[in-house]
């Protein structure tokens, strides 16, 4: 391989992800010098025994402009022979502003080409054209356009934001993939959605996450590699944290050859696909336009695309490179640990396929084969692997912390309500104040249920808030509705912010989760000891969750752990003014 100069040296931007540390390792190999930069203090790439330098600059997301002068400033200082962007969250601002760093050789696609894979909405289109399967889609920018596009659709719906990242205020916005299984959790993920992005709705196929990565030039695939997804973060689909490398689908090769083609693209890429195994049918997925997260897997199997890439920019052309080996495993060690928690905690559906036993036991098997590597653990560079391991079992380490002390909180609370102190309190209190997050569906159907059962002291002030900012919004309508239905009417609630204020001037206090409690003893550590769990009241579940876009089976449950609190709260207050009685 020929080089411009004996060892160029390369800048690896985005060093927190596990991929820039595969990148910077196989660039190491190839005798170059190799520096990593973050937006974050210790990334996982900067304890490689492989990275020269190691430096930090501006979040893109929150000061796009910083980081592009810094970026400016920084090549003014090491001038680096090549530049490369591992996440869209220093990809996008970098093509925005690629005229202002002239100077500096970026890893990244032509304007043209890029604007087309990061733009879901033109990859779909373009799709079509071609004749490349696609799930049924529809394109929606306002919620006007919302029928007409349900319509075309089956249930469960796809949302798909038209750009994953996308300017807010000075910075950028990371949007991710959702699910609606009805009617009603649709329209309600869309106006909540549209606010940052138009959605691409999509009819979901069900098969298995498979990706053809390649490397390219003016739209001629030079190199081609296809992994198979075999366990996906969240189970609903997503990142791998386990994936295998297999022969490549000529199908989906071909594919992805007419989509490389058309967009004239140079660098490198990975044309993501869904596949049936059983139909062989398959639907494209979308096209990154970047390094890919399953990285580690290709460079484990031969297929070096860090080196290609690198070769190809610095030179303008790619020697050969030996074909990859097939059946070489790769696992993220912290995100699968994950995955196997999410598999003994959910349940299959339409869009969740969780494996059998037998499947989890196989796959874990597998650990001890020769063809199995881990993406950070390495005997050649063992620091990173290292700091891994020691940050999940910190993680894991603060979690059984955190759930300690929720357990003793939740002794505390009902110890209060079984001991009198909730009743005694609520008696002698002259404002009673419900919490929630948005103050648009539990907190407000407090202080309309109490509001409205016979019987109430009217000498009491009811009131409720929420954290959320933004007020003088309307209840939910499905709460309004499901309200409705058992003669409560919320049609006239409207959110307020909780204050200070709002906090000192309340007697007692009553939130749905311990995280409103943690918040609220945060804000006003004087309040804490007014504050209680509106669900301890029994031995049934003490926090209330939010039904926000969850299904509707979630607000009844919602509306009847409410009521039934509420309901008890009102027969103390009734039992004291009655004959001083206590409720057994």
């Amino acid at each position: 391989m020929t080089n411009r100069r004996p060892h160029p040296r390369i800048l690896v931007l985005d060093a927190d992800q596990v991929p820039a540390l595969t990148i910077a390792r196989s660039l190491a190999r190839r005798r170059y010098l190799v520096d990593v930069a973050s937006a974050y203090a210790s990334p996982i790439a900067a304890f490689s025994n492989t990275v020269c330098g190691k430096f930090r600059y501006p979040d893109p997301l929150l000061a796009e402009e910083a980081f592009v002068r810094w970026l400016a400033d920084h090549q003014a200082l090491q001038a680096y022979d090549l530049v490369i962007p591992v996440t869209e969250r220093s990809l996008v601002p970098l093509s925005k502003h690629r005229d202002r760093l002239h100077g500096v050789r970026i890893a990244m696609a032509e304007t043209a080409s890029l604007d087309q894979v990061l733009d879901k909405a033109t990859t779909f289109a373009l799709a079509e054209r071609l004749g490349v399967p696609t799930p049924h889609s529809a394109y929606v920018s306002d919620m006007s356009q919302l029928p007409a596009a349900a319509a075309a659709l089956s249930f469960p719906v796809v949302l798909k934001p038209s750009h994953s990242v996308t300017a807010a205020g000075a910075g950028y916005s990371k949007l991710n993939v959702s699910y609606a299984g009805n009617q009603q959790e649709l329209e309600s993920k869309c106006r909540e959605q549209l606010r940052y992005s138009p959605l691409i709705l999509q009819s979901y196929f069900p098969g298995r996450g498979v990706g053809i990565e390649l490397i390219a030039t003016a739209g001629r695939i030079l190199y081609s590699f296809q992994h198979l997804r075999l366990h996906e973060v969240p189970l609903t689909g997503g990142g791998s944290s386990f994936r295998m490398s297999t022969d490549v689908n000529p199908e989906l090769l071909e594919a992805s050859e007419k989509l490389i083609q058309a967009i004239n693209w140079t660098g490198v890429a990975m044309v993501e696909f869904k596949w049936n195994p059983d139909s062989g049918a398959f639907c494209l997925m979308e096209i990154n336009g970047r390094f890919w997260g399953s990285l580690p897997l290709a460079t484990a199997a031969g297929a070096d695309f860090p080196a290609m890439l690198a070769e190809l920019l610095l030179t303008g052309e790619m020697g050969t490179y030996p074909d990859y080996r097939r059946g070489v495993y790769s696992r993220s060690l912290g995100k699968d640990i994950t995955w196997h928690e999410m598999v003994l905690r959910t349940r299959s559906d339409v869009v969740t396929r969780v494996p059998g036993i037998g499947s989890v036991l196989s796959d874990i098997a597998k650990t001890f084969l020769p063809a199995h590597h881990f993406d950070t653990q390495s005997l050649r560079d063992p620091l990173p692997g290292l700091v891994e391991l020691q940050r999940t079992a910190a993680s894991y380490l603060r979690r059984f912390f955190e759930l300690a002390d929720e357990m003793r909180f939740t002794l505390r609370q009902r110890m209060y309500w079984r001991n009198g102190t909730v009743r005694e309190r609520l008696r002698a209190a002259d404002t009673v104040l419900f919490i929630c997050y948005g103050n648009i569906n539990r907190s407000a159907l407090a202080e309309a249920l109490m509001a409205s059962m016979p019987g109430i002291d009217c000498d009491k002030q009811l009131m409720s808030a929420g954290f959320h900012p933004e007020e003088q919004r309307p209840a939910d309508e499905r709460m309004v509705r499901v309200a409705a239905n058992h003669g409560c009417d919320l049609s006239r609630s409207r959110s307020a912010q909780v204050s200070n204020e709002t906090l000192r001037g309340s007697d007692i206090i009553f939130v749905m989760e311990k995280t409103h409690y943690d918040r609220l003893a945060a804000m006003d550590a004087g309040s804490a000891g007014r504050v209680f769990l509106l669900g301890a009241h029994d031995g049934g579940p003490v926090n209330i969750a939010d039904p926000y876009n969850r299904p509707a089976e979630s607000y009844q449950l919602c509306f009847t752990q409410v009521q039934r609190a509420v309901s008890l709260l009102v027969a103390d207050l009734q039992a004291g003014a009655g004959n001083g009685g206590t409720r057994q």
